[in-house]
């Protein structure tokens, strides 16, 4: 996946940078390393939000605003 690809698909979700690190379980830093293509993005990350921009993004984002209402 591409630093383009990796960002259209985060947008076309719906998601902040910082939602969507959120959501794969990195670091904001990270997130934006990947985009600007600093950081190669791992495969199976890649797999991982085509699979969620596949399937919906709606258990994710469940699953997030359950795990910040436990903090």
């Amino acid at each position: 996946m591409t630093p383009a690809a990796f960002k259209a698909t985060i947008e076309r979700l719906g998601l902040s940078q910082l939602a969507a690190a959120r959501l794969l379980g990195i670091d904001g830093r990270t997130c934006r390393r990947y985009i600007k293509g600093d950081l190669k993005i791992p495969q199976p990350l890649a797999r991982l939000l085509a699979y969620i921009e596949r399937y919906g993004v709606g258990l994710a984002k469940e699953m997030m605003a359950a795990e910040a209402e436990e903090e």
